[in-house]
């Protein structure tokens, strides 16, 4: 039995874990790279086994990081079985079919240059990964299960998922692998893990025993603010903006964290704490995320279930307008004293881009920063306060006021990750940390190994490492 660490090793994006047994092969999660040109450039490289081989991909959440090549995969011949919750089902093919249309735009501005602006070389990167055809054609493999239950998915594999509390559906997945001998294994992967107090998704589920556990690190070198400390600069930050008469911007992701800002003005709004406001929700793809978070009241935690059964919807409240074309959105262009939630979270594409390159230089634009920043993004060049930011290849002045607003991050910080660990006792034989930059990771891992038992061995795979697990 073995384990190759094919994405997110020490480094963020680009999840994907291949496990080959004498009968089986599975992947856990199939996610994309993103970041800087070096890093997303993977996403073009053959993958280092025949996708018509793959059994099984279980995934653990829909993120872009999680999910971004399954329709590759599918396009090269997988036929297998895709597992998951049924919002990450959902939530999956939203964020695909979003992701195939940006992929085209972006090939058809580079072909749109002129010819002695192309440079050849890049073209085989600029090209799409996938059509939509290529999604509809993906998500006949999906197979959805809740959470809790144990399955027996093939000769010698078992799989529960547990609640990872990072977005609506995400899953913790716990793996009983039998070789021939029949020598047992527990594999547990963590996939991305959430605040425990969200208010929304519940919090993460513990886990009692494993022999190995593949868990993220992504904040493993700090800590958040708490939840109500984060809540209080949010509204500062709306004051703030208007106050000055200028723009709250809010780059977000679909899943999750634009939810969570929908929540927080809501009651902000409904509870009259600010004036009422013109708040406009400026991604078609977050609407679509918004209306399968309302399908699925039954994955809320106990706050969002009590508004709920007040009558309350907490994704709505007066002021706030979708807009969902595209002469909808330049026409914000001329807004003032108004909050835009637009994506993408990380500022590397979509329409937040053109808000920024209208308001950034403006001293009155405000924005709030809700979820992390993978180095060499946009988003992480305004957290780091850079004075200059290039902008669909311009240079703008960065003279906004910037908040970054820790305590809405959808992963754990390194307390709760430390909490989480501990809860396997003196179980695990080996944990490998991922998910996580390379400088954080070795962090992580050097605070971890004072407190874990002794023989429990804390590893930083390689990206393309192999393991065998015995």
């Amino acid at each position: 039995m073995k384990i190759q660490f094919l994405g997110a090793a020490k480094t963020v994006t680009g999840s994907c874990f291949y496990v080959e047994m004498s009968n089986l092969k599975f992947l856990v999660d199939c996610g994309a790279f993103q970041g800087p040109s070096e890093i997303e450039e993977r996403n073009y490289e053959p993958f280092p086994f025949n996708p018509a081989d793959i059994d099984i991909v279980f995934l653990t959440h829909a993120h872009f990081d999680h999910c971004g090549r399954l329709p590759l995969l599918v396009k090269q011949g997988f036929r297998g079985r895709i597992i998951s919750t049924q919002p990450t089902r959902d939530l999956t093919k939203i964020i695909l079919l979003d992701s195939a249309e940006l992929q085209k735009e972006e090939y058809e501005r580079w072909l749109a240059r002129p010819k002695n602006q192309q440079n050849f070389e890049e073209e085989k990167f600029k090209k799409p990964l996938y059509t939509s055809e290529d999604i509809e054609e993906t998500m006949r493999f999906f197979e959805v299960y809740p959470y809790g239950n144990s399955v027996n998915i093939a000769k010698g594999c078992e799989f529960r998922m547990r609640d990872a509390g990072h977005i609506l559906g995400s899953a913790i997945f716990e793996l009983w692998l039998e070789n021939e001998a029949g020598r047992k294994r527990k594999l547990v992967f963590s996939g991305d893990l959430g605040q425990p107090g969200a208010r929304i998704v519940k919090d993460p589920d513990l886990i009692r025993e494993a022999d190995y556990v593949i868990c993220e690190s992504t904040y493993g070198n700090r800590l958040h603010k708490n939840r109500d400390e984060t809540v209080l600069e949010f509204l500062t930050a709306v004051q703030g903006a208007q106050k000055a008469g200028g723009n709250l911007l809010i780059p977000s992701f679909a899943i999750e964290r634009t939810q969570e800002i929908l929540y927080e003005l809501n009651l902000f709004i409904e509870n009259k704490i600010i004036p009422s406001i013109s708040v406009y929700l400026d991604s078609p793809m977050a609407s679509k995320a918004t209306e399968v978070f309302r399908q699925y009241p039954n994955f809320y935690d106990e706050d969002a279930k009590r508004l709920l059964q007040k009558g309350d919807d907490p994704f709505n409240f007066p002021g706030l307008v979708k807009t969902d074309s595209v002469d909808d959105s330049k026409r914000l262009a001329t807004k003032k004293g108004v909050i835009i939630i637009a994506g993408s979270g990380m500022s590397t594409g979509g329409r937040i881009l053109h808000h920024l390159k209208n308001n950034i230089e403006d001293p009155t634009t405000h924005i709030a920063i809700v979820g992390y920043q993978v180095k060499g993004t946009l988003g992480r060049r305004l957290v780091e306060k850079e004075k200059t930011v290039r902008i669909f290849g311009e240079e703008y002045q960065n003279n906004a006021k910037l908040f970054s607003l820790g305590g809405f991050s959808g992963h754990g910080d390194q307390r709760d990750l430390r909490y989480w660990l501990r809860s396997f006792g003196h179980t695990p034989k080996k944990i490998f940390l991922v998910h996580g930059d390379e400088d954080i990771i070795y962090t992580f891992r050097n605070n971890l190994q004072n407190e874990l038992n002794a023989n429990t061995e804390i590893y930083v795979p390689d990206h393309r490492e192999e393991v065998k697990l015995d």
